[in-house]
């Protein structure tokens, strides 16, 4: 299934499945709590140890003014060098690209990847 990380009240959960971010957020809701909100360095390091070298996945991060899925009020970005880009006018969800440093790209929403939910509360 996938690996963990718990903090206090909040567990990240790694999810080895190439599926779209839609699909991964009605999983993460269905199974967890909802797809990852990164608030900070530290946590975006603790998703990176979990997830294998050099794979993209799904964060609950998406473009509408940059929201976190669920409602959290973080500013934390760490968007990678030319992003977001909006390529094509087409990429409104963000996948944390741990092949360059963690750092998180704007995606077209119906790409198939892995992706990381967290269950509990921040």
């Amino acid at each position: 299934m996938g690996r963990s990380w718990r903090r206090l009240n909040m567990t990240f959960v790694f999810i080895n499945n190439s599926i779209t971010w839609m699909e991964a957020q009605s999983y993460c809701r269905a199974n967890y709590t909802d797809l990852a909100s990164v608030t900070n360095m530290s946590e975006n390091q603790k998703a990176k140890e979990l997830v294998p070298a050099g794979q993209k996945v799904w964060i609950g991060l998406f473009r509408d003014s940059w929201k976190w899925t669920d409602g959290s009020n973080s500013s934390f970005r760490h968007w990678n060098t030319n992003e977001p880009n909006n390529y094509v006018k087409n990429e409104t969800c963000v996948a944390a690209n741990f092949g360059s440093a963690g750092r998180w790209e704007d995606w077209n929403c119906d790409r198939m990847t892995a992706f990381v939910c967290y269950s509990g509360k921040f």
